[in-house]
């Protein structure tokens, strides 16, 4: 029981039991992909782990990842020194899921909603083209993508003591998450019309069964606009506060 006693209070006074953590054998260059002989491991005591470190049994999960700082031979290799996942600086290509693809698009403040588009919403995207007879034609191109930045913002998680950008209104770009055949149609439509992003709840991902084109006539016509205003929702009416006797 003493010699039980006394182990257990050395491990106490020591830092607790060591863990084995990831560090690098040498020089890690910015960008470089990790691989097996950069890798080495050295025992740190648990108290003195951060969520931060690596540990050595999550060494074959991290080899090929890049790495987005530095590294010098020596120190230890931490979750936020690599591209995938770094949650200070998330890397674009990181945030693509597999078979996807990403693609930025011209956006103006209007189609930014003035800046307060965020990573992570969900948008559908409308074109409007003009026909031979000087009508014009609005078609749903898309529904339901994933927006993945908004001008250079990731939605990267702020350091401590800085603050967040509220300077929106000068986004012009909106890189989303497309298919490869859906990129392609994005990249045509975008030197054929004007490209404007609906917003929709980021938990909705509804899809509308061969959605309309809404035409000149649909817009200007009488029998048009009574035939959209018809497909909206029915206004509530407002209820109204009772009276506390």
């Amino acid at each position: 029981m003493l010699f039980l006693y006394m182990q257990a209070f050395e491990e106490e006074a020591s830092g607790g039991p060591p863990i084995d953590v990831l560090v690098a054998t040498r020089d890690i260059g910015l960008g470089s992909a990790v691989t097996a002989d950069m890798l080495g491991r050295r025992s740190l005591p648990q108290s003195y782990l951060e969520d931060r470190h690596i540990p050595a049994s999550e060494s074959e999960r991290i080899i090929g990842v890049r790495v987005t700082a530095g590294v010098r031979g020596g120190e230890s290799l931490l979750w936020t020194d690599l591209a995938t996942m770094s949650e200070q600086g998330r890397d674009l290509s990181g945030l693509v899921q597999s078979g996807q693809r990403a693609i930025t698009i011209r956006a103006d403040v209007s189609a930014s909603f003035g800046g307060l588009l965020r990573p992570g919403d969900r948008v559908d995207v409308l074109l409007t083209v003009e026909r031979e007879t000087n009508e014009f034609v609005t078609v749903v191109l898309m529904q339901g993508r994933l927006v993945l930045a908004s001008g250079r913002d990731t939605g990267a998680p702020t350091r401590p003591g800085e603050r967040r950008s509220t300077n929106r209104g000068t986004v012009n770009q909106v890189t989303l998450s497309v298919t490869l055949v859906q990129a392609g149609a994005l990249a045509l439509a975008q030197e054929q019309g004007r490209l404007t992003l609906i917003l929709r709840n980021p938990e909705d991902i509804t899809q509308v069964e061969n959605p309309p084109d809404t035409t000149t006539q649909d817009v200007m016509g009488v029998e048009g606009r009574q035939r959209i205003q018809r497909r909206g929702p029915r206004p509530q009416q407002p209820t109204l506060p009772q009276r506390v006797q």
